[in-house]
């Protein structure tokens, strides 16, 4: 029985063969949810993607990202937020890697919730070292339909965000940590979905990420290709939110 795979958060733009890649997740049936750090990479990109079936261009406005003209950006994301059924990767990073101060993330995340408020969207959210300020700022502009990427929380912070059914995509280097492997065993399975962030994380691509899928099996306790059902069918899930 041959599952169709799937992948919520892949930079394929950042990656160096980025049209195969693309292309080969097309011709093997892998539904991949094509992350974008800004605006502009988003309306760059949009025309190579738009016309294949398991690529999903999502228009993103990431926390991290610097050095970059903030109205053009704003005027961009105004410009494409029709073309997109997903948006991210978005949110807030207080980490020290951060760059950007916090009201200035801030501004832009809520910038962004509150332009989408109103629409059919699922977010791909950012939450590093900062997961209370964005479910506090979710509940706010009640946005619904949200998957968290790689979170790395508090477990009473994860508790709530599992109350507002929201969605976790994991990736293998969750698996590998005793953090992450504490956060996975907290989850729903059927908010649950499956990532690589390619090639933030090296050696894996939408189509080889057996790994992550063999992991769920065993901490589940179920067969491989029920598992495979599942996420599938999570997937299936978000987009009749849409």
């Amino acid at each position: 029985m041959n599952i169709e795979l799937v992948d919520v958060h892949c930079h394929i733009n950042f990656l160096s063969n980025a049209g195969d890649i693309a292309l080969n997740c097309e011709e093997q049936k892998v539904h991949t949810i094509y992350v974008t750090t800004l605006p502009s990479q988003f309306e760059e990109t949009y025309p190579y993607v738009k016309n294949l079936r398991y690529i999903y261009p999502s228009l993103g406005f990431h926390c991290l990202e610097h050095n970059y003209d903030l109205n053009k950006e704003k005027k961009l994301f105004f410009k494409n937020l029709d073309k997109a059924k997903f948006i991210g990767e978005v949110g807030l990073d207080f980490s020290k890697k951060a760059v950007t101060k916090h009201i200035q993330q801030i501004e832009i995340f809520e910038f962004i919730l509150l332009n989408i408020q109103n629409k059919d969207k699922v977010l791909s959210v950012h939450s590093a070292s900062a997961e209370d300020k964005v479910l506090e700022l979710l509940v706010k502009y009640k946005i619904n339909k949200v998957i968290f990427h790689w979170y790395s929380g508090k477990i009473s912070t994860l508790k709530q965000i599992i109350e507002k059914n929201y969605y976790f995509s994991i990736n293998e280097a969750m698996c590998k940590s005793k953090k992450g492997q504490n956060i996975i065993s907290k989850l729903p399975q059927d908010k649950v979905l499956i990532e690589t962030d390619a090639p933030f994380i090296k050696g894996v691509l939408p189509y080889k990420n057996d790994f992550v899928y063999q992991y769920l099996s065993k901490t589940w306790n179920i067969e491989l290709i029920d598992v495979k059902i599942q996420i599938i069918n999570n997937f299936n899930a978000i987009n009749k939110l849409i």
